[in-house]
C-alpha cells in the first residue's frame, strides 16, 4: 500500500498456534521508505517476511543492498522476525531502543520471560543492535527527507514511534485496538504514550502495525481515544476481578469473559498485561 511518494507499507499475515487445535490469525505492517540513494525499513515482520519485502523492493526498481537502516519499533517476534536475515543479506544497520536490547539480542531470554505460542516459528534468530534510538533523535537524508524517533513505552519498555518526513507517524503496536487482544507491558506508561501521541502537531497520517492507516488529525485523535477508552474499560474489569493474593489465570478468564473477548485470549501474556494495572 502506497502512503506517499516515498513511503509504502506491506502487510504480513501469520498465525499464532494458541493450542493444538486453535490458531489465532494475525497480521502486522512493516514500512519501506525510499530516499534518493537509500532505503529505510521499519520493522521486518515475522520469520520469512523478508521475501515479500525484497520482492517489493526489486519490483520498485531498487536493490536490497540499498537498505541502510532497519528500525525495530520494539522486540516482539512479529516485528523482528526477519531482522537477522535482512541484516545478514544486506549489511544494513539495526536501530532500536536500548530497553529492547536484551530481547532483540537474545531471543531465548525473551521467550522465557514472554512465552508467545509458536515463538520460534515467528522469529528467525537473535540480532545485534548497531545503534540505539533516543527520544527526539532525527536522521536526515540527502533529499531533505528525515525520520524522527519518539520513545512511546507501554506496549513494551522500549517501544518507539517514528515520525516520517515530518507528517506521517508510524506507531508500531502503541495504540490498542478496541476488542483486540490486550497485549502490553505497562498500563500507566501506555496511557502516557497515547497522551503524547495525541499532542503531536501537523501529523496527517498514522500507521499502526495492526490496523489500516488513519488520515487526518481529527481521525487520528479519535482513533487514539478509542484505544484509551478500551484501556479504561479493561482497567475497570481488572480491578473488579484481580485482588491481592488471588491474581491467577482464573482472574484473567473472568476479565476476558466480562469484556466479551474470545476465550483463546486467556493466556499468560494477557494475564501479565492485566497485572500491570495493579
Amino acid at each position: 500500500m502506497q502512503i506517499s511518494e516515498n513511503i509504502h507499507i506491506l502487510r504480513h499475515d501469520f498465525n499464532v498456534p494458541v493450542s493444538k487445535d486453535k490458531m489465532l490469525e494475525r497480521f502486522v505492517y512493516s514500512a519501506v521508505i525510499f530516499t534518493g540513494k537509500e532505503i529505510i525499513l521499519i520493522d521486518s515482520g515475522v520469520k520469512g517476511s523478508h521475501e515479500k519485502i525484497f520482492e517489493f523492493i526489486h519490483s520498485s526498481g531498487r536493490k536490497t543492498n540499498e537498505i541502510k537502516y532497519l528500525v525495530l519499533s520494539h522486540s516482539h517476534p512479529d516485528h523482528t522476525g526477519s531482522a537477522a536475515f535482512i541484516k545478514n543479506q544486506t549489511g544494513c544497520r539495526i536501530l532500536a531502543h536500548k530497553k529492547e536490547k536484551t530481547w532483540i539480542e537474545n531471543i531465548e531470554i525473551q521467550n522465557k520471560i514472554r512465552p508467545v505460542p509458536g515463538f520460534y516459528s515467528l522469529v528467525d534468530s537473535s540480532v545485534k543492535i548497531d545503534e540505539f534510538i533516543e527520544h527526539g533523535k532525527t536522521i536526515y537524508f540527502d533529499d531533505d527527507f528525515s525520520i524522527k524517533f519518539f520513545h512511546t513505552p507501554g506496549h513494551s519498555r522500549g517501544s518507539v514511534s517514528v515520525l516520517i518526513d515530518k507528517n506521517i507517524i508510524f506507531t508500531g503496536d502503541c495504540v490498542p485496538l478496541e476488542k483486540d487482544i490486550p497485549n502490553y507491558d505497562n498500563f500507566n506508561e501506555l496511557k502516557n504514550s497515547l497522551s503524547f501521541l495525541k499532542q503531536l502537531k501537523n501529523t496527517d497520517i498514522m500507521i499502526s502495525s495492526w490496523s489500516e492507516p488513519v488520515s487526518g488529525s481529527t481521525e487520528i485523535i479519535s482513533f487514539i481515544e478509542k484505544g484509551e477508552k478500551y484501556l479504561n474499560e479493561i482497567d475497570d474489569k481488572v480491578k473488579k476481578f484481580y485482588h491481592s493474593g488471588d491474581c491467577g489465570m482464573e482472574s484473567c478468564r473472568k476479565v476476558i469473559s466480562e469484556l466479551k473477548l474470545p476465550e483463546l485470549f486467556v493466556m499468560p501474556m494477557v494475564h501479565k498485561a492485566f497485572l500491570s494495572h495493579l
